[in-house]
């Protein structure tokens, strides 16, 4: 970690420049650049002082002649070009972010003589904002996507996100811009409750208790020793803090081995060391900043030299991405078992306990992309995994954002700005299922959802949508062994057939299951009555099975796994707190997994009847008369929406048409009950 000094303004008469307006400077106009020779251009942003106007020189280069430069990886921000710099003697609007980025990044300018030459050995140059002199050795050569690239040209643009993997694998160290500490602090006093940092919000005195005999068993009975930084009288302490604070995290450390906490020796009472909650603030901040959400952060990084030449900035403070690389798994591993008690004591609140450990996933994903690519195991499967909770400003970029990470390209999925999102998405949605070689991921697909602003067939994936939360494709296996390796595609490309089963009709629906259900087994109990099946209401065991679709996330295990006797037992427990109104249990854990609990059960789903009497949950569109199928290659029942005008057109062959309307779960079919080696398969269309 290195922390450097902000530079100072030396001879401050030589950089007291005028404004681009007060110059009546032109816009920027880039010359062309030639694709077949891959060419690209770099920029050469020439030393300043901090509060100077940003001057650089754009130089043309071939990837074939292998240019030495460095690149740069940041949030774009609000888009509002709001800010300028100089480029060849023209000004460039860009926006806040990039212009911070550079500013931070410039180097400082050399010292001047008293006549306002700067000494460069044994030559000198007068600066001046007007034309294009710089000192090579001191300029920075950046590879920077605003600057470099003509964004008003979406030809160029495509042609260059085509080369984009090449740009970054050999760009000799990336640069990371985070942003400004006194932007970070701002986004932290916007975005949590103020007094947050008051931990008994959620520590009840059962954990303050159990965490006093926990350090007396540990034999922790003195203060701990304070973190380097906080004698510090920096104004930027908090964020040298932070650093340290990531660092131990990863470090596989019990909280209470960590300098956070203050403890009397006397009557082991807590306080939170003031240094501490300035810090952890602070690194709650940067953790959740933009950059952390971009899609095309995964393929920057991915691509740059290592790890450890990839290195992040907030202000002057730099440190390597490498540091972070321990981190989630072992934040994981504390705040959710043996150290919870200090987490929930540490983050006050429960809101801001869930944005670090989202916080948290955001670094882990980005480290698993690493290895994948390492290993050379990216695919399509792991691009929708870990991009689909990214965001984009262009809708295209959801899918261009990671095709320099793939191995074997799909031919038709070449970047081009002018596509239609539809066009595109229907590409992308058809080589993953040819890459997986199944279905599973139908389960992604937008089905009859009413915002669907792309027009997009219902068995497509709308990429620039988050990834639904009930997501565990491979878990339940309704088709057994009968897989389904290549789907096939009419003519329009817009059909989709598969090879399914009917295995039921729904016929009854009830009311959704909102957040704000007070009860979701009593909502499902008064379903039953209204529609005459008493005799299905006391099973209050399948009724509990059907609202958590069969499975639950493990605490444990860091992963989605099928409801087991144990798991039974926490919902029958969970339904009695619910029912009685009692507040829920002062134990950490038990508390965590019925909070899960009640979130899981909470969630927007309908439940169902079908014609042969099986009890299922299904997403809140399934209406009455809607199909259950096991196709080939799903794991997941399929739900199907039948379209009576099913005429075909251009001649094809007449197959039954259907929309789809998501997977649903269904009691008594998740294991191949519903077929065998005599089940008679059908092709049906997808529209």
């Amino acid at each position: 970690m290195k922390s450097q000094s902000p530079p100072r303004r030396t001879h401050s008469f030589i950089h007291s420049y005028p404004t681009p307006t007060d110059l009546g400077m032109a816009p920027y106009v880039y010359d062309k650049l030639d694709p077949t020779r891959k060419q690209i251009r770099i920029c050469l942003i020439h030393p300043g002082a901090f509060e100077d106007p940003i001057r650089c020189s754009l130089r043309t280069v071939s990837l074939d002649d292998d240019p030495q430069y460095e690149t740069l990886s940041y949030a774009w921000g609000a888009p509002v070009l709001d800010h300028t710099v100089l480029v060849d003697g023209a000004v460039l609007n860009v926006t806040k972010n990039l212009h911070n980025a550079l500013q931070y990044l410039r180097r400082q300018q050399r010292p001047f003589s008293e006549d306002g030459y700067e000494s460069s050995g044994n030559s000198a140059f007068k600066t001046d904002v007007t034309t294009s002199s710089w000192d090579p050795e001191a300029s920075r050569v950046l590879w920077a996507d605003a600057v470099c690239i003509n964004q008003a040209d979406v030809d160029e643009r495509a042609s260059q996100v085509n080369l984009m993997g090449d740009v970054y694998r050999r760009g000799i160290r990336l640069h990371v811009w985070i942003g400004t500490a006194e932007e970070i602090r701002d986004d932290i006093r916007r975005n949590f409750p103020v007094g947050a940092q008051h931990g008994r919000a959620i520590a009840t005195p059962g954990h303050l208790a159990r965490l006093r005999i926990f350090l007396l068993d540990a034999g922790i009975t003195a203060n701990p020793t304070a973190l380097a930084s906080a004698e510090s009288n920096d104004a930027d302490a908090d964020v040298t803090g932070a650093i340290e604070i990531l660092q131990l995290l990863s470090k596989d450390e019990h909280c209470y081995k960590l300098p956070f906490f203050k403890v009397s020796s006397i009557d082991m009472e807590f306080e939170m060391d003031e240094f501490w909650y300035k810090s952890r603030w602070m690194l709650l901040g940067i953790l959740t900043q933009p950059w952390w959400k971009r899609v095309w952060v995964v393929q920057e990084v991915s691509l740059s030299t290592s790890a450890e030449a990839t290195l992040l900035h907030i202000s002057h403070h730099e440190l390597p991405l490498s540091s972070c690389d321990n981190f989630p798994p072992y934040d994981d591993k504390h705040s959710i078992t043996c150290c919870r008690g200090l987490y929930r004591l540490a983050w006050g609140y429960k809101s801001t306990l869930n944005r670090t450990m989202d916080a948290s996933y955001s670094v882990k994903t980005l480290s698993e992309v690493l290895r994948c690519h390492k290993n050379e195991t990216f695919g399509m499967g792991v691009a929708y995994d870990v991009f689909s909770f990214r965001r984009a400003a262009d809708p295209h970029d959801y899918i261009y954002g990671f095709l320099g990470l793939m191995k074997d390209l799909p031919s038709d999925l070449k970047a081009d700005y002018r596509r239609p999102i539809s066009s595109l998405y229907l590409a992308a949605t058809k080589a993953l299922f040819r890459a997986e070689g199944s279905l599973i991921y139908l389960k992604a697909a937008i089905g009859v959802d009413a915002d669907n602003q792309h027009h997009l067939p219902s068995w497509c994936i709308d990429w620039s949508k988050q990834k639904k939360s009930d997501w565990a494709p491979e878990l339940f296996n309704a088709a057994r062994k009968w897989s389904q390796p290549l789907q096939r595609l009419c003519d329009d490309e817009k059909t989709l057939l598969i090879e399914a089963t009917a295995g039921d009709r729904i016929t009854c629906v009830s009311t959704v299951v909102e957040k704000t259900t007070i009860d979701p087994v009593d909502h499902g109990v008064m379903w039953m009555r209204a529609i005459g099946r008493q005799d299905l209401e006391d099973d209050i065991l399948t009724i509990l099975r059907v609202l958590a679709s069969g499975h639950y996330y493990d605490m444990d295990e860091i992963s989605v796994q099928r409801i087991s006797p144990k798991y039974i037992e926490l919902l029958v427990e969970w339904k009695h707190f619910i029912s009685s109104n009692k507040p829920w249990p002062d134990d950490d854990a038990v508390t965590f997994r019925l909070l899960e609990i009640d979130t899981r059960m909470r969630r927007r789903q309908c439940l169902f009847l079908t014609k042969h009497e099986r009890l299922g949950a299904a997403p809140p569109t399934t209406r009455a008369g809607d199909c259950v199928f096991v196709a080939k290659g799903s794991s997941w029942p399929l739900l199907l929406r039948p379209l009576h005008d099913s005429n075909i057109e251009n001649g094809q062959q007449d197959f039954p048409s259907y929309r789809f309307v998501g997977t649903c779960y269904v009691d008594d079919m998740m294991d191949g009950e519903a077929v065998n080696a005599d089940t008679e398969w059908q092709t049906i269309r997808l529209c």
